[in-house]
């Protein structure tokens, strides 16, 4: 084997040493973006199940309104129809 032909084997195999190097730095820094990435996801999907909790926060505020109305009306519907004085 000539010397041009082992310097060329030799630099091969830096070659192939430094090409797993740098798979392996790839996939550690793939991995946890991926990872970020599902938790991302996550979060979104839980923000709109809150927003769709909050959808009926209106109609519960308007029950509210009601509840605390009842009592006076009925008093005075009572009062109204003579069964109570006033």
């Amino acid at each position: 084997m000539s010397p041009a032909e082992r310097a060329a084997t030799g630099g091969l195999a830096v070659g192939a040493g430094v090409l797993g190097v740098v798979v392996m730095l790839f996939n550690r820094v793939v991995r946890p973006a991926s990872e970020i990435s599902r938790y991302a996801q996550h979060i979104d999907e839980t923000i709109g199940d809150i927003s769709r909790n909050l959808d009926g926060a209106a109609a519960i505020l308007t029950t509210r309104d009601v509840a605390v109305a009842v009592p006076d009306l009925a008093g005075a519907y009572l009062v109204r129809l003579g069964v109570v004085d006033a």
